[in-house]
């Protein structure tokens, strides 16, 4: 799915209107397995000078491309990390303060993968890293016309608008509304721009 789907929905689940630090947490760990990419996209273009086309069908899926997003997309990892942010709860205030953030952070990025993983066919993660590297070639994807985008695409808006009525009426201040309709439009911009754009399987 998108990003800015990924960063309502976890908002929309794990964010507080009264606690902005937490929601701070929660869009970090909604962001962070993703965020590789943008690092590595527009240094695959402007910095190899690669053409889009060849990026996203070709180096995308390269070992050194696919050793950089496996740890970002692991559940392994996130799983281990939630286990000490659960346990500093229940300690002192201020470990438990980083404990709440830990545990928000961990499982908004939990919230990601299992978005993705149904979703993602021939470009799917390695969910298991570094202990195996099995994939679930989804039946499914958000960007294969093939692989039935176009009804994952009404999903993810049902997801989007869901999230932003849950979001819209639990944050009164109108710079958070404001911000929130941005996110919107990013995520509905996105998503119609998938379907736009090619979408034949990778060869």
């Amino acid at each position: 799915m998108n990003t800015p789907t990924h960063a309502l929905v976890a908002l929309a689940v794990l964010g507080r209107a009264d606690n902005p630090p937490r929601n701070l947490w929660v869009l970090a760990g909604a962001l962070l397995p993703d965020a590789i990419i943008f690092f590595w996209a527009p240094w695959q273009r402007w910095g190899a000078g690669r053409d889009w086309s060849a990026i996203w069908s070709h180096h995308y899926f390269d070992a050194p491309a696919q050793a950089l997003i496996a740890p970002f997309n692991s559940v392994l990892i996130y799983g281990a990390l939630l286990i000490p942010g659960l346990w500093l709860t229940q300690t002192t205030t201020l470990r438990r303060s980083w404990g709440t953030w830990i545990t928000v952070f961990s499982l908004a990025a939990l919230i990601h993968i299992g978005l993705d993983a149904p979703v993602h066919s021939h470009d799917a993660y390695r969910h298991f890293w570094p202990l195996s590297d099995w994939r679930f070639y989804s039946p499914l994807s958000y960007w294969e016309t093939d692989l039935h985008a176009r009804w994952v695409s009404l999903v993810e808006t049902a997801l989007v608008l869901t999230s932003a009525i849950i979001l819209w009426r639990r944050f009164p201040k109108l710079w958070i509304k404001i911000t929130l309709g941005l996110l919107v439009a990013l995520a509905l911009l996105g998503t119609a721009a998938q379907q736009l754009a090619a979408t034949a399987p990778p060869g």
